[in-house]
């Protein structure tokens, strides 16, 4: 990286602290509205099991994301959702510098494309602005890839920060297992640069240590995780869907629509990162590892037939790559002068205009925001109410939006006498009922919300016809 005191140096991070400040802006609105349903769980453990240590020894669930059920403790089940979602925005925030960082080994413009990129990508300002752990997780592996690329520019001759290595794993392994799937990326592309750099005995010795510092804090934390859950009642997932190709389609495609905005910002951005993969000879280590996190992670997922492959957050390594290859290829035909400039400055419109647009649905959205549902409760109930949840799952979701609004709400199963309200969640194209009956009791729709993104669910609240 050139040296900062430089003035033009100076006036491009002035720059990408300007897109990270809007980033920020954009995670803050995002992060408006009450919890969602896993997000709402999270919440709910980390104020059950009491205690940090209680974090990691009461809490044998895939939704305890360390980090995230740390902080939500911390803040408290009552926090406004946006305190509650702080840790996700300041990381998710800070990534948009590393991503800055790691695309000015091309040059000043990829540095900026890739600082408007993730401060603007509807994927990362979703992840970015809720209380789990994706975005702490995203930043210690962008920081990871950061050290590592720039190991390899000579990795006889530089020494690996192992140490570092290894705790940034640690930590964002801690964050979100998934991780693993990011750290398996940067082991490929190592190891490939590596043997385009060296015989094979040279690139194991070199290699090695890398190895070690990826995948022993990696695997330790994933053997502390499910041991403990083994030594207890077991480790438990709250859905695990099958593999089945269509659905593992359909959640890739999903998130990559949701990486920059749209089936035509995602043909432009693509566009643009097949010219970065097969244009540009001198960028070996980092071309290699972009495209390994955007083909070869998804790829793995379809040969493993990965149990809940139909999730678009499990392809979020994918979409990262994706943004990273655009950002390079774009940054350097904007560098160009001639036709290229003007190609490349319509395509980087294109994507950011398909990515703010799908951020203001995002925001306007907010998750089908729950607090909705509360607040159609306390207009006619101003005193504090019964509701009855269809499923268990929505426990969590309507007592944690309670509790911020400070309402009295009692919160049933289906049970007779009917409460006098009934609150239904569904996923996806799940119907609702027009007029559910409970206890010889017909219920009609006083409220509902239908989720849009990447995170969020569908409800509908009734109140009991007189």
């Amino acid at each position: 990286m050139a040296a900062l005191h430089t003035p033009a140096e100076r006036r491009l991070w002035l720059a990408i602290g300007a897109f990270a400040a809007f980033g920020l802006a954009l995670r803050i609105a995002a992060g408006q509205g009450a919890l969602w349903l896993d997000e709402a769980w999270s919440a709910w453990y980390a104020d059950a099991t009491g205690t940090p240590l209680g974090v990691f020894l009461n809490i044998n669930h895939d939704n305890n994301h360390h980090l995230n059920t740390l902080w939500l403790q911390l803040v408290g089940a009552d926090a406004p959702p946006l305190v509650q979602r702080a840790l996700s925005i300041l990381t998710g925030t800070a990534a948009v510098f590393v991503a800055a960082m790691i695309a000015r080994r091309q040059g000043a413009w990829p540095a900026l494309l890739a600082a408007l990129l993730f401060a603007v990508s509807p994927m990362l300002v979703t992840y970015g602005a809720e209380a789990r752990g994706y975005a702490p997780m995203l930043l210690a592996l962008l920081l990871v890839t950061l050290v590592v690329l720039q190991w390899l520019d000579a990795p006889s001759e530089r020494p690996l920060h192992a140490g570092g290595v290894a705790i940034a794993v640690a930590l964002g392994m801690l964050a979100q297992l998934t991780m693993i799937f990011g750290l398996a990326a940067i082991a490929v592309a190592a190891g490939a640069g590596l043997l385009l750099r060296m015989p094979w005995r040279s690139a194991l010795k070199q290699g090695l240590p890398l190895m070690l510092a990826l995948f022993a804090p990696a695997l330790g934390v994933i053997a502390l995780v499910l041991g403990i859950g083994a030594a207890q009642d077991g480790f438990q997932f709250g859905n695990i869907d099958t593999f089945s190709p269509t659905a593992w389609a359909e959640g890739l495609a999903m998130l990559l629509r949701y990486a920059v905005g749209g089936p035509v910002a995602l043909a432009v951005a693509i566009a643009l990162a097949v010219f970065a993969a097969t244009r540009l000879k001198s960028l070996t280590s980092d071309v290699i590892l972009f495209v390994t996190m955007t083909v070869a992670v998804p790829l793995g997922l379809l040969v493993l037939q990965f149990g809940n492959a139909g999730m678009p957050r499990y392809h979020l390594v994918g979409g990262v790559g994706l943004l990273m290859l655009a950002a390079v290829g774009g940054g350097t035909l904007f560098a160009r002068r001639g036709a290229a400039h003007w190609i490349a400055a319509a395509c980087l419109v294109t994507i950011t205009a398909g990515a703010l647009i799908a951020d203001r649905s995002i925001i306007e959205n907010r998750r089908a925001d729950p607090s909705l549902a509360i607040e159609a409760m306390q207009r006619r109930a101003p005193a504090g109410t019964a509701v009855a949840v269809e499923r268990d799952r929505a426990f969590a979701v309507l007592e944690i939006a309670a509790l911020q609004a400070n309402y009295p709400l009692v919160i049933e199963e289906a049970r007779c006498p009917a409460a006098r309200f009934l609150f239904i969640d569904r996923d996806g194209n799940q119907p609702f009922p027009a007029q559910p009956q409970r206890c010889g009791v017909r219920f009609a729709t006083v409220a509902e919300s239908e989720a849009e993104g990447l995170s969020g669910s569908h409800w509908q609240l009734y109140q009991a016809i007189p």
